[in-house]
């Protein structure tokens, strides 16, 4: 008789270290935070769109409401979308020159790389607070959704990068620490 049980989970003969461990965990968690928030929010664009295609076909009426909501929504999706990037690490890619490095190379050229975009994160932060600060005072009397709320979605960004590259930091320095090299992060296809 066959055996049917299913088969044991393979241990990885190499297992992170501890901090790696807890950190990919906590990062893994928050993307998938950002991945929901994502999914949500491109409901509300598809049915705002949707809503507003058809009310227009119906009634042939256009709600100016609509058209904010969903310029608000392209907004947050762009911004939540380049922090989930970041933690996939699908933001930079130093391929022509990780090729002529070691592995140990490759892992203090990713540290590099992530500590560069926790300072871009920081500046664009500063930038998304001046621009939130700009809009706030700027309001106008048609905008159905004050422009101060997209505002918020560049600073909210730059905080999620500035978590997930240091994060990745954290990873690389503790494999580095330990005396291993760090996986290396999956490249996005094509």
């Amino acid at each position: 008789m066959a055996d049917t049980s299913a088969p044991e989970p393979k241990h990885d003969p190499d297992p992170p270290p501890p901090l790696a461990k807890q950190v990919y965990r906590f990062d893994g968690a928050l993307g998938q935070g950002e991945r929901v928030l994502i999914a949500l929010v491109f409901l509300v664009l598809v049915g705002t769109g949707f809503y507003r295609t058809m009310v227009d076909i119906l009634w042939n009426e256009r709600p100016p409401w609509a058209i904010e909501l969903i310029k608000v929504c392209v907004f947050a999706i762009a911004m939540i979308g380049t922090a989930f990037a970041t933690q996939l690490n699908r933001n930079f890619s130093l391929d022509l020159l990780s090729r002529y490095l070691s592995a140990r190379g490759r892992a203090y050229l990713r540290i590099v790389v992530n500590l560069t975009t926790a300072l871009a994160a920081a500046l664009l932060y500063y930038g998304g607070e001046l621009v939130r600060e700009g809009l706030k005072k700027a309001h106008e009397a048609h905008e159905l959704i004050p422009m101060w709320v997209i505002g918020w979605f560049m600073p909210l960004a730059a905080v999620l990068v500035l978590i997930h590259s240091i994060n990745h930091t954290l990873i690389e320095v503790s494999y580095l620490a330990a005396g291993k090299i760090a996986p290396e992060p999956e490249q996005a296809v094509g």
